[in-house]
């Protein structure tokens, strides 16, 4: 299995990096140098689909890359300072000058970290001063802190992680030396950092089967409403059909609106996620149908399928949109739709608006559906014949609702716009509370 690891740091931290990664046959490291912090946003972005893990050079620009969530925990690393790379700078200083330094400073190691080492090897007696590491503070608070120790005598010699501190301090004329990885912590995290790439690479290739069933909860049915049906089920499988080719699956159809989608673990991310829950929502709003999807993962078809079928065992809440998640030996996990963020909850929305309404002779589900399709297209100005186009019903009928909701204050005529069509313009209208729009968690 050959990996490709995408190395972030300064020229010089990366070229140390360069010389370790050598020793590993298959691995192949990228390059990626910055001089400034902000740059890493642009290179993750724009190459994040080019790599299998990311090596940061250094605790400073992963937690960068941490904090502005552009890496998850399992996607990248970096060597450690403390222990051998601390010793290494430590004897090398102690060569160089030709003497044994008891009094240090030190930036962004944390304090019980290097006591537990101390403590360790018996070296109570080397007293140090140390500042934690923090994102926010300015290299030149970092610089005033190893100069103020040295000036006022407390240290004989300043050790930085920071090469723009280092700089500054040697210009200051204060003994100073750079810590930077060791050959064993580089080599150590690279290790650590194939055996993620290979779980990952492993788990995304692991079968994953979603099973999408629409539920028909009519217990007698008329002659319209089995037409009906059927067209759901028409509407439903389009759906499924535009999904499966963004998941770049394969669609099986069972009959009575039970569908398999097959792909891979890894084709299913928080878009994919998102794109189903928008579906179950679609239906559940416009249609009053149950739809119930379960995703199940497996080492093979049949070990997939298993697991995707017994999910689907499994009723579901009827008013709350989730996804069921069945992995290893039929282990149920429960995803919901605020889990992901930027979806609606139905639920929720229902309730809250039959309270806000309670007094008015209107349906709470029309403004709720109204609701959903405004967030779902970023529309908050809508028409007749966007209604209609919504809800798939007459034009007429989109008329009636929009002459109830404003009959009854809930929305309001805020302009005109010519109809694509021969004939006099038509109505638009906007909810009178904007903050409707806004009614999600």
């Amino acid at each position: 299995m050959y990996l490709k690891f995408g190395v972030i740091g300064p020229a010089k931290s990366i070229e140390k990096i360069l010389e370790v990664g050598k020793e590993f046959k298959n691995l192949k490291l990228l390059s990626f140098p910055y001089e400034e912090l902000d740059e890493i946003s642009g290179i993750i972005e724009k190459n994040r689909y080019l790599v299998d893990q990311w090596l940061f050079s250094g605790l400073l620009n992963y937690t960068y890359a941490m904090e502005n969530k552009l890496i998850h925990e399992d996607e990248g690393g970096y060597p450690t300072l403390h222990g051998s790379s601390f010793f290494g700078e430590l004897l090398e200083a102690q060569l160089n000058e030709g003497r044994i330094f008891t009094k240090i400073s030190i930036d962004n190691i944390e304090k019980t970290e290097l006591d537990k080492i101390l403590s360790f090897y018996h070296l109570d007696a080397l007293k140090y001063y140390t500042i934690s590491f923090q994102l926010d503070y300015s290299r030149n608070d970092v610089v005033a802190f190893h100069k103020k120790l040295y000036d006022e005598g407390k240290i004989e010699l300043a050790i930085t992680t920071l090469n723009g501190v280092y700089y500054q301090l040697k210009e200051a004329g204060v003994p100073v030396y750079r810590l930077t990885a060791s050959y064993l912590s580089i080599k150590l995290t690279i290790e650590l950092l194939m055996e993620k790439a290979q779980a990952n690479l492993y788990e995304n290739r692991q079968m994953a089967i979603i099973g999408c069933r629409l539920k028909n909860t009519a217990k007698t049915v008329t002659q319209h409403q089995l037409f009906q049906w059927k067209h759901h089920q028409l509407n439903w499988k389009k759906s499924l059909l535009q999904l499966t080719e963004s998941l770049q699956g394969s669609l099986v159809e069972e009959g009575e609106g039970l569908f398999f989608i097959f792909t891979t673990k890894g084709e299913i991310d928080n878009k994919a996620e998102r794109s189903l829950f928008k579906l179950i929502e679609e239906y559940q709003i416009k249609d009053q149908l149950v739809a119930a999807v379960a995703i199940g993962f497996g080492e093979n078809v049949l070990h997939a399928e298993q697991n995707v079928r017994y999910g689907l065992s499994q009723d579901p809440p009827e008013k709350e949109a989730s996804i069921l998640l069945v992995e290893g030996a039929g282990e149920l996990s429960k995803k919901s739709a605020d889990s992901l963020g930027g979806t609606l909850d139905l639920k929720t929305l229902e309730e809250e608006l039959s309270r806000r309404f309670a007094d008015k002779k209107v349906s709470p589900r029309d403004v709720l559906r109204i609701i959903v399709y405004s967030h779902k297209y970023n529309q908050q100005e809508f028409t007749s014949e966007d209604i209609s186009r919504w809800l798939q019903s007459t034009e007429r009928n989109g008329r009636r609702i929009l002459a109830e909701l404003e009959q009854a204050n809930i929305i309001k005529k805020c302009g005109k716009i010519q109809s694509s069509q021969r004939g006099r313009p038509k109505n638009v209208y906007c909810f009178i509370d904007a903050n409707l729009l806004q009614l999600k968690t």
